[in-house]
């Protein structure tokens, strides 16, 4: 019933192209293409109408399926690029070259600037997966036209390939860049070091403290 329902439904809408178009351009190129693209259009519009339909019958269904339609939609529309990556790189940098060396963390500050070296010499690859993109390091730049940058069995291997990856964007952030900046202004070298042979000393003699008080209280009961 449903097929013979379409069926009816094209034959109308090509009846109603047919009868719109002048003699001359029946039977035609025209026509044809016409004919084509209206029982395309006849076969959308009877899809959505039944989306409509089975969207109320299952409101939570759908609610579902349109979250996640929207979530992949705006991932991929906020992927992050290479210039993306560049621009974090050089606020990034700005930022921590504003901190004192006593005060900048130099883990945080050797990275960006090994960052920093890549980009400058073309090392940088991105690897997009459409909502996410990930940030790895070549062995050389595509410029480079020396036998090793060419030879295919000296490419980087799929086995070592995620000691490559140096970042991954995602909703427009680059994740591990945005972590390690985090404590960008925390120098660990400059932290009071605790000594463990004093730490050790006072633990016993609080041990030993605690032990003669539990000795009193047990002598009193």
């Amino acid at each position: 019933m449903e097929v013979w329902r379409r069926g009816l439904s094209s034959s109308a809408a090509r009846l109603s192209w047919k009868l719109s178009l002048p003699r001359r351009l029946k039977g035609g190129l025209v026509e044809k293409w016409g004919d084509y693209w209206t029982t395309v259009a006849q076969d959308y519009k009877e899809v959505a109408l039944d989306t409509m339909k089975e969207s109320r019958k299952h409101p939570l269904k759908s609610s579902a399926y349109i979250s996640l339609i929207a979530s992949i939609m705006y991932a991929v529309k906020t992927n992050p690029d290479e210039r993306d990556y560049k621009d974090t790189l050089h606020r990034y940098m700005n930022e921590s070259a504003m901190l004192s060396s006593k005060v900048r963390n130099a883990e945080v500050d050797d990275h960006l600037h090994y960052m920093a070296d890549c980009f400058d010499h073309g090392l940088l690859r991105r690897l997009s997966l459409g909502i996410c993109s990930f940030l790895w390091v070549d062995n050389y730049s595509k410029e480079c036209g020396v036998f090793k940058s060419q030879c295919g069995y000296l490419k980087p291997r799929y086995l070592t390939f995620h000691q490559r990856v140096q970042d991954m964007g995602f909703l427009g952030h680059w994740w591990r860049t945005e972590q390690l900046m985090e404590e960008f202004d925390v120098n660990h070298q400059e932290l009071p070091q605790a000594d463990e042979s004093g730490l050790r000393d006072k633990l016993e003699l609080i041990w030993e403290f605690t032990k003669g008080k539990v000795s009193q209280i047990r002598n009193i009961l």
